[in-house]
């Protein structure tokens, strides 16, 4: 029994590791489907003698089927045996069954996850396709790729995913999303004999105008039977489908926080009907984010989904003997009155769906016997209505070949169906690890978006980008957007993820190529916060709150808030300075959850320095008010004392003035008084008043004020310094207490008189300018214990109330207008005598001064302001003008008593 393929009308060349082999199989029946935007696939039952071929020798193995066609020629399909069955046997005939199908189909078996970065379509195509080859020997020898026919000014994506999918699924999403058709084009067909291992070619294209005639040229619409010499077309019908009329897409951009959006209408005539209906049928679709290049490009695939519908409203099916007849190859139509109608351009069709079944020229008993091993294998029951239909039909024509084909005009376009609800894999959220350039901690852009690695990308993966995508730095992503439970425009909240951190990232609509950070979580690397890097968890569970880590450093900033029930507290620190806010109930950092107390309330510290600004006042009490129930500047006791004290200060002031005491100056205190009184007004509390918002302070405790330093203080008064104590005013120096005042210094006792003692040293009394006047409303005692009175003037008059005197200097007189009476034991007279005078001298005293002029306020470093105008106020109502010397000095101003002085430095042209 001879099993040769010679002469025979299907032939099957089988490779394997050591060449091409012609007759290792025969065909007996061959039933397959080509398609465009899909492949190939062939049943193909076979016989052979010899039973128990191996059929790990029959998988991946590169394959070519060649029919014979009407012309004598071979029409090949090639491609790689995918499954392999080793049917019955009787003993001298064994059955086989191979399933081909192309590189692309069968690459749904690798599956991977990678990231792609600034490339487009194509050039993904390109790399992964060229990397199948390279890798793989079986495809390095019969596999191509032909990208010729495609434009290349497609615009690269920043960042491209495949995520968990199959490089044939992962390919397909990429070219229907562009609009990219394929299909499967056979090598030329080889000799019998030849070693050329058998190759097929997946062709990309993007305009059918590209696409090649068929080696058929002009088929006919006629019957086929034995009797014609050429292969024609037996059935043909036409085929339309409503389709929607418009499509709009929306996608969100952003970058400029809005819509682009792409709108297309059908120009597509489905008839009266058809047309009104479609009209109301709009292919609506939100789009992941950003899913175009920009306007243009996005719009670009609006037109693309509208060109799938025009494609899918109307195709044409037939039936044919046609042997040459593949798929993305086109041919002409002749002898169908209808087609015939149409100018020549419409008569031109796309193949592109190919169903075949054929049957092999067998001996009949062979043949029978073959059917009857494949009954038992239960092979020809698998076959569905198409095998079936061809089978009658080519019986009905008496031929062994039949065919059922789908095409289109040659002037429509060919678009693959993309829709991101069913072509999109379905992405979960993920985590990723936080890259960054190294040593730089945080990176980021100005919209505060990150970059990060895909834990599952492999390096080899990646070796094309030079690591890229797998390398841990800044090069492995795009961009990623920080999802933040505030964002609005400059306003918001912002905790930018750190390199190593681990992130959760979820994808916009679902797209791989769309990720966006979600969420950050803590992991056996990085645990949670421990508070003041103390304590740890589960022990300090009831501790929460924000713990920042300084940049390439171990320090820390940290907002703690402590729940522990009965000890609630807050905190607001900085290890800088470790400087706190604390509140509430503090206490020492817990560990395990306990703590030490530290006291109760409220607590602002530092080891540098600490500042209270406010510009409409502070106040500082210790009046207590429970709950913070009342408003923030309760001041009710605060009010009532600055009243007494003023009360106090006026009524003995002005009784001292009656008693030729110096007069007091009460406006000052009476001017801060009534501001502290209006200081809430124009604020939410007093929203009507006027004159609120005065910047003073005020300090005020309902038992006592303490003020202590082991050095100086100092208290200064641009105007005046009121001192009152409702009892005593008790000023006590360990040195020297002095006194000074430019213009008068008063003191009045209403009661208990004034003491002034010098328990050590000299008291000095003097009038430097004017009179000492010595006044008592009863008597005057001067006394000198150890020593003598000594009283020194020019001329020395002691006056009594009856006007008797006696006058000394330039002699000595005495007078009365009663009785001289000298008492003394005896009187002795010698010549004249008399004592020196030690009279103290005075200088003048005037209060002249100069003044420097200076820009900026009162420090060392402001600049000196010479030859410049000035003008300075005095206090009492005049005003001096002038030009500073070169060194910023005025003139000596004289005048009889200090002033207070304002001075201005005027600009030139003053």
């Amino acid at each position: 029994m001879g099993l040769s393929e010679a002469k025979r009308p299907i032939r099957l060349r089988l490779s394997h590791e050591q060449g091409v082999a012609d007759d290792a199989l025969l065909i007996k029946h061959v039933s397959g489907i080509e398609t465009i935007c899909g492949g190939i696939e062939y049943r193909l039952l076979c016989v052979a003698s010899q039973a128990g071929v191996p059929t790990k020798q029959l998988i991946a193995a590169p394959v070519e089927l060649q029919f014979v066609t009407d012309m004598g020629t071979l029409r090949s399909v090639c491609g790689i045996v995918d499954v392999a069955v080793e049917g019955e046997s009787d003993g001298g005939l064994a059955t086989y069954q191979l399933i081909v199908r192309d590189a692309l189909s069968i690459m749904e078996k690798r599956s991977n996850t990678r990231v792609f970065r600034n490339q487009n379509e194509v050039d993904i195509t390109q790399l992964l396709l060229s990397e199948w080859q390279h890798n793989n020997p079986v495809l390095a020898r019969a596999f191509k790729f032909d990208l010729g026919q495609l434009k290349s000014n497609y615009p690269a994506r920043e960042f491209t995913m495949q995520s968990n999918e199959s490089d044939a699924a992962f390919l397909r999403r990429l070219w229907k999303r562009r609009g990219l058709a394929w299909f499967i084009r056979p090598g030329d067909a080889s000799d019998t004999g030849s070693d050329d291992t058998p190759a097929h070619t997946l062709a990309l294209f993007d305009d059918v105008s590209s696409l090649a005639q068929n080696a058929a040229g002009l088929v006919r619409y006629h019957r086929d039977d034995g009797t014609e010499s050429r292969d024609s077309i037996t059935a043909w019908h036409a085929v339309r489908t409503l389709t929607p009329g418009s499509v709009t897409r929306h996608s969100w951009d952003y970058a400029r926080a809005g819509m682009m959006s792409a709108q297309e209408s059908s120009r597509n005539d489905q008839g009266p009907l058809g047309s009104q209906f479609a009209a109301s049928l709009d292919d609506h679709v939100v789009d992941p984010p950003h899913a175009g290049d920009d306007a243009e490009d996005y719009h670009s695939l609006g037109t693309l989904r509208m060109l799938r519908h025009e494609y899918e409203s109307k195709c044409f099916q037939a039936e044919s003997g046609v042997r040459d007849l593949c798929v993305g190859q086109w041919i002409g139509v002749t002898g169908h009155a209808e087609i015939d109608s149409h100018p020549a351009e419409e008569r031109e069709f796309v193949i592109t769906e190919l169903h075949v079944e054929a049957d092999n020229n067998l001996p009949k008993t062979l043949s029978d016997k073959a059917r009857r091993l494949f009954a038992l294998n239960r092979w020809h029951t698998d076959g569905a209505d198409h095998g079936a239909a061809l089978e009658q039909a080519g019986a009905e024509r008496q031929a062994r070949y039949a065919n059922r084909f789908t095409c289109v005009r040659r002037g429509i376009s060919i678009v693959p169906a993309f829709d991101p609800r069913i072509d999109l894999p379905r992405v979960q959220t993920q985590s990723v690890l936080v890259v960054g350039p190294v040593n730089e901690e945080v990176h980021c852009d100005e919209q505060g978006r990150v970059k990060v690695r895909f834990p599952g990308c492999r390096a080899v993966d990646h070796e094309h980008a030079q690591g890229a995508g797998a390398s841990d730095t800044e090069r492995d992503s795009a961009w990623l957007r920080v999802a933040s439970f505030w964002a609005s425009a400059q306003w918001g909240a912002i905790s930018l993820p750190r390199a190593g951190d681990e992130v959760l990232v979820s994808f916009l609509n679902g797209d791989p190529d769309k990720p966006v950070i979600t969420g950050r979580v803590h992991n056996g690397v990085a645990p949670p916060p421990d508070f003041s890097h103390s304590g740890a968890l589960p022990g300090n569970k009831y501790l929460s709150g924000i713990k920042s880590k300084e940049v390439k450093g171990t320090r820390y900033n940290q907002l703690r808030l402590d729940d522990t029930p009965g000890q609630i507290s807050a905190q607001l620190a900085s290890e800088h300075g470790h400087s706190e806010l604390n509140l509430g109930h503090l206490t020492h950092p817990r560990r395990n959850g306990q703590a030490k107390p530290r006291g109760e309330g409220a607590e602002l510290r530092s080891d540098e320095h600490i500042a209270l600004r406010a510009a409409k006042g502070l106040l500082l009490t210790a009046w207590q008010r429970l709950h913070a129930v009342d408003s923030q500047l309760a001041r009710a006791e605060y009010l009532s004392l600055m009243e007494q004290c003023l009360e106090q200060f006026r009524s003995l002031g002005n009784y001292a003035a009656e008693h030729q005491a110096l007069p007091l100056d009460d406006k000052p205190q009476a001017e801060l008084q009534s501001k502290i009184k209006q200081w809430e007004n124009g604020s939410n509390t007093a929203p009507d008043g006027a004159e609120g918002g005065a910047p003073v302070i005020g300090i005020t405790a309902p038992d006592g004020l303490s003020f202590a330093t082991p050095k100086s203080i100092v208290s200064y008064a641009g105007s005046n310094l009121d001192s009152v104590a409702q009892q005593h005013l008790q000023l006590t120096a360990g040195q020297r207490f002095n006194l000074n005042a430019g213009k008068g210094i008063s003191l009045f006792s209403h009661h208990d008189g004034i003491k002034a003692i010098a328990h050590h040293g000299k008291l000095l009394l003097q009038s430097q300018d004017e009179d000492t006047e010595i006044n008592a409303a009863k008597n005057v005692k001067v006394s000198a214990s150890d020593g003598v009175i000594r009283l020194m003037a020019k001329e020395i008059h002691l006056i009594a109330e009856d006007g008797s005197f006696i006058k000394i200097g330039g002699g000595i007189k005495l007078g009365s207008k009663g009785d001289i009476s000298q008492h003394a034991a005896n009187f002795p007279f010698s010549g004249p005598t008399t004592m020196a005078t030690e009279l103290p001298t005075f200088d003048s005293g005037a209060p002249d001064q100069k003044f420097l002029l200076k820009y900026g306020p009162h420090t060392d470093g402001a600049v000196i302001a010479p030859n410049r105008k000035f003008e300075i106020d005095m206090s009492d109502g005049t005003t001096v003008k002038g030009v500073s010397d070169a060194q910023g000095k005025t003139d000596i101003l004289q005048r009889d008593a200090m002033h207070i002085a304002n001075v201005r430095i005027l600009s030139d042209k003053a």
